[in-house]
């Protein structure tokens, strides 16, 4: 297998937002839902799922969206071209949207196909990596979990909106503590 070209670097479309990671990701892998088809503009997201800690962008910053239906991830992408950049939620990596890389080749998918239960028919699948929904996902429902928890708090009047809202950002940041 050639050598893999690190640091991982990559960027948008105008080059207005460079990033950087000094880890390989932990895996690269597919999303068949709906809000990342949606986001993506494609039938599936291609991500490179790379840990937080060692992930930093190098110039610019994206602008992030974070839909109602899904409030525990936020979609990065550069305000002046439009690409879309990473996925981040509540777990310990950021999803970068893997043809944003400088070099996508030296990262091919490894891990699973996720969202099945909104994979288009004709979007036929042609490799041997796992498939499940969305719902039965692991890392899914790690970060929904955490946001839950969080809520709960808020909730019961244990966080104020200003002490949950720096804890979601904590998290999207760094990932859970360890």
């Amino acid at each position: 297998m050639p050598e893999k070209t690190m640091p991982i670097t990559g960027g948008c479309l105008c080059g207005a937002i460079r990033y950087l990671s000094t880890e390989a990701p932990v895996d690269v892998s597919y999303c068949h839902c709906r809000m990342c088809q949606k986001s993506s503009g494609n039938p599936y997201f291609l991500g490179a799922f790379i840990p937080k800690k060692s992930f930093r962008f190098t110039s610019g910053e994206p602008k992030y969206y974070s839909s109602q239906g899904f409030p525990e991830a936020e979609r990065g992408f550069c305000p002046e071209c439009g690409t879309p950049l990473i996925f981040r939620d509540l777990t310990e990596a950021h999803a970068i949207y893997i043809a944003t890389l400088d070099h996508p080749e030296d990262w091919p998918p490894t891990y699973c196909h996720s969202g099945m239960e909104s994979r288009i028919p004709w979007d036929t699948i042609h490799d041997d990596l796992p498939c499940w929904e969305t719902e039965n996902d692991p890392d899914f429902n790690q970060g929904r979990q955490e946001y839950e928890r969080l809520a709960t708090l808020f909730k019961d009047g244990e966080l104020t909106q200003e002490e949950f809202d720096q804890k979601l950002s904590k998290l999207f940041e760094n990932g859970p503590e360890a």
